[in-house]
């Protein structure tokens, strides 16, 4: 397994608890006249943890391989990486789009925002999913 893709599974992973964690937390407890609080707390705590959980990983995975660290993308890596990058992008824009459309008819200023943080994590979700994926040889 490459350094890149090690990289795309700590994200993925990293994402996946760390958010899972978030979202469902803030669903559990969500209640309109303490949201705000209730989603920044959350939110700080997440995103202390992402960094700490995706750091010490990435350094782990550079420790154990550090001549695969310091080398640099090929081609098919740096394709991969575009690729990876447009479908998220696609995703993403998708999803604001949406949200706008969602705050102009009214909805909660701080739903929609979490809703907005839920479309990045999908977006590098599937970013990561993508990359995944194209090394394993499932997509192209």
């Amino acid at each position: 397994m490459s350094f890149r893709e090690k990289s795309a599974w700590i994200a993925f992973v990293a994402y996946g608890v760390v958010f899972g964690g978030y979202f469902f937390t803030l669903w559990r407890g969500w209640d309109e006249r303490y949201a705000q609080g209730l989603s920044v707390g959350l939110m700080v705590g997440a995103v202390v943890m992402l960094v700490i959980i995706a750091t010490s990983l990435t350094i782990a995975a550079a420790l154990l391989t550090p001549k695969a660290a310091n080398a640099p993308a090929d081609e098919r890596e740096r394709l991969i990486d575009l690729k990876a990058e447009r479908i998220a992008s696609y995703t993403l824009s998708v999803g604001v789009v949406c949200l706008i459309g969602a705050l102009l008819m009214g909805w909660n200023g701080i739903l929609v925002a979490n809703l907005l943080l839920a479309a990045m994590v999908a977006a590098e979700l599937i970013k990561a999913g993508w990359q995944i994926a194209s090394f394993r040889g499932v997509v192209q």
